[in-house]
């Protein structure tokens, strides 16, 4: 087949298009992709390609996460004093008299 008769690749509806800057939008979207294969309206190795690239989207989503986890677990312990042994959760922000 001449390239210039090839089938042109369907044009995906963005209608149903998730949100990627959530996990649950991004499996939102690798669920969306998913049906249109199972259906047919895109094929699999495509729909395999987008997984991928959803799969590596969700790591730097959870990683961002974890960095922020952290970062919070961080603070709490600089926050925390050791006081006779014992841990203080929280310190008053008054003088006591």
């Amino acid at each position: 087949m001449a390239l210039n008769h090839q089938p042109k690749a369907e044009v995906l509806s963005p209608r149903n298009a998730m949100a990627l800057d959530t996990l649950a939008g991004v499996r939102g979207e690798m669920a969306r992709l998913y049906r249109l294969g199972l259906n047919g309206r895109i094929r699999s190795d495509e729909m395999t390609r987008f997984i991928y690239a959803l799969k590596e989207i969700r790591a730097c989503l959870e990683a961002e996460t974890l960095i922020d986890v952290q970062q919070r677990l961080a603070l709490l312990s600089r926050n925390m004093d050791n006081h006779d042994g014992h841990r203080v959760l929280h310190q008053s922000t008054f003088p006591r008299s």
